[in-house]
């Protein structure tokens, strides 16, 4: 299980002062005393709500139990998309508690391209860049002494994502993408899992409404793919062997999920006694 909360390394930050007198037209104004105030609240909400997504995502794509630590490292652009990911050693935990882990760093990098983080405020992006990095760390606890129940919890989530992953590499990975949201489906198969209707809707995703866009060609391309899945393959289904059944999903998207990913994603590592922020 992830431990609930830990801190986040932006490399945005606005740095005060000056290396020298000389003036530069391209570097970014001094910060106000205010303005950095402001800042720090920003920072502080999105560290909030980035932490919970990730403890969510994390324990999902943690497929086969493995506990550790890692940093994961995000790159966004100006627009809030993610286009770069990667992992290092998190050297500032305690090796004999939460030991490095790179095997699962990279079952867990997935998260990266696959959850919808929270809109990074625009203050939080370098300027001249463009872009935004952020650091986080990701400690997970053992899986062990797990009631009965939470088990059982877990294991119908690990396999309510599965099933989500087949919809989404199936149905809307391969058409273009370019807006943020969750497609909704109502599906009625036959005794073999064979669709042989289906409805979808599009709607905004509750993380990041304002990026979401009504496409009509997402949308019949969507019902036209659905109306020829078969389902017999997704992880968990199981047929009704005497006619017909319902199903019910919701499946969210986003334009990285959809295979826009940048040759430039890779795993770090760091050298240092502190997790490095600027870069792999």
């Amino acid at each position: 299980m992830f431990k609930p909360s830990f801190p986040l390394a932006l490399t945005a930050v606005l740095l005060a002062g000056c290396q020298s007198a000389t003036i530069d037209p391209d570097s970014p104004p001094k910060l106000t005393q205010a303005q950095e105030k402001e800042q720090a609240v920003q920072r502080g909400v999105y560290e909030k709500l980035i932490s919970s997504v990730l403890a969510r995502e994390g324990d999902l794509a943690n497929t086969q139990g493995r506990d550790g630590s890692f940093n994961l490292m995000l790159t966004l652009d100006d627009k809030n998309r993610i286009i770069g990911c990667g992992t290092q050693p998190n050297k500032k935990v305690d090796a004999r508690v939460y030991p490095y882990n790179r095997k699962l760093a990279l079952d867990l990098r997935s998260i990266c391209w696959t959850a919808v983080f929270p809109e990074l405020p625009s203050s939080l992006i370098d300027p001249k860049s463009k872009t935004a990095r952020v650091v986080a760390p990701i400690l997970v606890y053992p899986l062990v002494g797990l009631s009965p129940e939470t088990r059982a919890r877990r294991d119908a989530a690990l396999q309510d994502k599965a099933q989500n992953d087949f919809l989404f590499k199936q149905l809307l990975a391969p058409m273009p993408i370019d807006s943020i949201g969750v497609a909704t489906l109502m599906m009625m198969t036959d005794s073999t899992g064979q669709v042989r209707e289906c409805a979808a809707s599009l709607d905004p995703h509750a993380m990041r409404p304002s990026e979401f866009r009504h496409d009509d060609g997402l949308l019949a391309g969507l019902v036209q793919r659905c109306k020829q899945l078969d389902l017999s393959a997704m992880p968990g289904f199981v047929p009704n062997t005497q006619g017909m059944s319902s199903a019910f999903y919701r499946v969210e998207y986003t334009p990285w999920k959809a295979g826009l990913k940048p040759a430039q994603s890779q795993s770090c590592s760091t050298t240092g006694s502190q997790a490095s922020t600027q870069g792999c």
